[in-house]
C-alpha cells in the first residue's frame, strides 16, 4: 500500500460521478466535505495488501494525528500512486477496514468514497513534515512476488497529446509551444531544460548571484551523494527517510541528498571559527533529490530532481535580528523586480518540537522583530514551525489570483547541536552558533512553473529567450538584417533572424507566438535610411528608429530588469 500522509489546513472535496467498475452507492456517501485541520490519508490500495497492512496504514495516521493533537482524519482513497492495483471489490474493502480502526479510535472520520472522480482542494501547512510518503507491506508482497519482470526503457517524451485537457495557460502546455522544457520517461519526475528554457534557468540564477554577491555571500559546490551515515547525524534519516534515494554500493550505503545543509555544515568544521569571522553567509545552487511519489508530481510544481537557491547563515545569537533584516530586504527586491506581491507568515514552535522552551522563545521574538522593523505585516501560524526551529514563509501572488509558497527563513538551534559546531568567542570560550537556512525563489523548477504561468509565457524582456525577432520583408534587404543581428548579438541581446522567403505576416505571427517583446521588421525603406522598423507587444509600432538609440534602450531595460518597455 502506497499512501501521503498530508498534515493540512483545509480541505474540501466533492464526488463527481463514478470512475471505477465498484463504486459506492450514492445513498451511502457522503458527496461533498469541508474540513479544516486535518490529516489527510491519500492510499492506493494495491495487490497483495491485506488487513495487517491495512491496520499499520491506518495506525500509523492515528499515531500522528494523536501526537500533533489533530482531532481530524480524511480516508481518501486515491488510485493514482500506483499501477499496481488491487481487486476493486477487496480494495473497497480494506478501505472500509482502515474507516472503522479509525472511528474505534476515536476521532472525527471523513471517509471520501471509493471508486468515484473527485473534486479536491487542499492548503498543505508549511512544516518540514506536513507531506510525507509511506509504503505499507512492501517487504511481505516482494518475499510474495517471485516472478522477475524484464525492465524495458521507454524513451518516448511527455508530449501535447497528453495535456489536451490542460488550459492554454497551464505551464507545460506553454513549456512545448515555447520550447522551454521537456519531460523523459527515462528520467521520471525531472526537468530537461532545452536551449531556451535554460535562459530562464540561467537569468534567474544570475539575478540572485548578483543579489547575494551584494550581501556578502559566499557560493559552494557540494557533492550530489553521500554516505547515508551524514543523515543519521542530521536526523533526516529518522524524519525524512520515506522520501529519499537510498543506494547500496561496494562504497557502502549511500544516499542522494535530500537537502543541502548537512553537506554545508560540513565545509564549516573544516576550520576553527572566531566570533569575528561570522556571520559566515554561504549560498548554493546544487541539486537536490526526493522520492515523490508518482501521483504527486505535477510539471515543473514538484519534481524528484530540483535546485534550491539554498543559503544558510552561520551567525552568532546576537546577529540572528539583523541577518533576517537582510534576508527580508533581498525577498522585497526580488519580488518587487518581479511584480509579484507577497505575503508573509510566522511559524511558532509545534507540539513535537526539540531543544529548549527559552531558545525557541527567544527565536520566534527575534523573526516577529525583523518583520516588524521591515515593515512587513505577517499572519502568525501557531506551532507550524520546523521541528528545530521556528520561521517565516513567504507566499506570492500570481496572475491568476493563486498563492504560492516560496521564500522561507528558518532559525535551526538544532543541526549544530548535532554536528557539535562551535566559534570561540572574545572571552576564548566555545559557543555554538546558529544556523539560519533561507531560500528566496525555492525551488527553482517550481518558481519557473509559476512565472510561466503568471507571465502566461510573455516573459519581460531580460527573462525572454527570444528578446528580438528580425523579420525580413524581402530578400534584397538580407545583407542589412544580417548587420542588424551580427550587432545585436555583439552586445549579447538574444536574438533570432528569418531571411526565409515566407511572408512578412507567416514571420510576425511567429515571432508573436514565440513571445518576442520586440519585433524588427526590415524592408528596403529602413534599409535606405540605415535605420529600423519595430513592433512590440500590444502591437504598437515605431518607425525610423535608429539602431544604436534602439540598442542603448533595451540593454537599460534588460540591465534594470524592468518589467515594461523604454519605448
Amino acid at each position: 500500500m502506497k499512501a501521503l500522509l498530508l498534515d493540512v489546513e483545509k480541505l474540501s472535496y466533492e464526488a463527481v460521478k463514478p470512475e471505477a467498475e465498484v463504486y459506492e452507492e450514492e445513498r451511502l456517501i457522503n458527496k461533498r466535505a469541508e474540513v479544516n485541520d486535518a490529516l489527510c490519508l491519500m492510499f492506493t490500495v494495491e495487490s497483495g495488501d491485506n488487513d495487517a497492512i491495512a491496520a499499520e496504514a491506518a495506525n500509523d495516521a492515528i499515531s500522528y494525528c494523536k501526537k500533533n493533537n489533530i482531532k481530524n482524519l480524511v480516508v481518501y482513497p486515491y488510485a493514482h500512486l500506483s499501477s499496481d492495483h488491487a481487486d476493486l471489490r477487496e480494495a473497497l474493502r480494506i478501505t472500509k477496514n482502515i474507516r472503522e480502526l479509525v472511528k474505534g479510535a476515536g476521532l472525527n472520520l471523513i471517509a471520501a468514497p471509493f471508486g468515484w472522480n473527485k473534486k479536491l482542494e487542499l492548503s498543505i501547512k508549511g512544516h518540514p513534515l506536513a507531506e510525507q510518503f509511506r509504503e505499507y507491506g512492501s517487504s511481505i508482497k516482494e518475499s510474495s512476488n517471485k516472478e522477475k519482470k524484464e525492465l524495458k526503457i521507454d524513451t518516448s517524451i511527455v508530449r501535447k497529446s497528453d495535456w489536451k485537457d490542460l488550459p492554454e495557460d497551464d505551464h507545460r502546455r506553454i513549456g512545448e509551444r515555447l520550447d522551454l522544457y521537456s519531460f523523459q520517461e527515462v528520467s521520471p519526475a525531472m526537468v530537461y531544460f532545452h536551449p531556451r528554457g535554460t535562459v530562464i534557468y540561467n537569468e534567474l540564477t544570475s539575478f540572485l548571484r548578483e543579489l547575494e554577491q551584494d550581501y556578502g555571500y559566499e557560493e559552494l559546490i557540494l557533492p550530489a551523494i553521500s554516505n547515508i551515515a551524514l543523515f543519521h547525524v542530521s536526523g533526516h534519516l529518522d524524519h525524512y527517510v520515506d522520501n529519499m534515494f537510498i543506494m547500496d554500493s561496494p562504497l557502502g550505503r549511500l544516499a542522494l541528498k535530500p537537502m543541502n545543509c548537512p553537506s554545508t555544515i560540513l565545509i564549516y568544521k573544516t576550520k576553527r571559527w572566531s566570533y569575528r569571522d561570522l556571520p559566515w553567509r554561504t549560498a548554493t545552487f546544487s541539486k537536490v533529490y526526493r522520492m515523490e511519489l508518482s501521483g504527486a508530481v505535477t510539471g515543473l510544481f514538484r519534481v524528484r530532481e530540483l535546485t534550491q537557491d539554498d543559503g544558510h547563515i552561520f551567525a552568532r545569537e546576537d546577529q540572528v535580528e539583523d541577518e533576517i533584516s537582510k534576508l527580508l530586504e533581498m525577498i522585497k527586491k526580488v519580488y518587487d523586480t518581479l511584480g509579484l506581491k507577497f505575503y508573509a507568515k510566522l511559524s511558532t514552535r509545534p507540539d513535537d518540537y526539540i531543544g529548549d522552551e527559552s531558545l525557541w522563545d527567544r527565536a520566534t521574538a527575534a523573526l516577529e522583530n525583523a518583520l516588524k522593523k521591515n515593515n512587513i505585516s505577517y499572519q502568525i501560524k501557531e506551532k507550524e514551525g520546523a521541528f528545530y526551529g521556528p520561521k517565516i514563509d513567504v507566499d506570492v501572488l500570481d496572475s491568476r489570483g493563486r498563492y504560492w509558497q516560496c521564500a522561507t527563513i528558518q532559525l535551526d538551534y538544532q543541526l549544530p547541536r548535532r554536528f557539535g559546531i562551535t566559534y570561540i568567542d572574545e572571552n576564548g570560550k566555545e559557543q555554538v552558533p546558529v544556523i539560519i537556512h533561507r531560500a528566496i525563489l525555492g525551488s527553482l523548477e517550481r518558481f519557473i512553473g509559476v512565472m510561466t504561468e503568471h507571465f502566461k509565457g510573455a516573459f519581460p524582456t531580460w527573462l525572454s529567450p527570444v528578446q528580438v525577432y528580425i523579420a525580413t520583408i524581402n530578400d534584397s534587404v538580407a545583407d542589412y538584417a544580417k548587420e542588424i543581428y551580427s550587432r545585436l548579438k555583439k552586445e549579447r541581446i538574444r536574438a533570432a533572424l528569418d531571411t526565409s522567403d515566407r511572408t512578412l505576416e507567416y514571420k510576425i505571427r511567429e515571432a508573436h507566438d514565440e513571445e518576442a517583446p520586440y519585433i524588427i521588421i526590415v524592408g528596403s525603406k529602413e534599409k535606405s535610411s540605415n535605420k529600423i522598423s519595430i513592433r512590440m507587444r500590444g502591437n504598437k509600432q515605431l518607425s525610423g528608429i535608429d539602431i544604436e538609440d534602439f540598442i542603448s534602450k533595451i540593454k537599460k531595460e534588460i540591465s534594470d530588469r524592468s518589467l515594461s518597455s523604454l519605448f
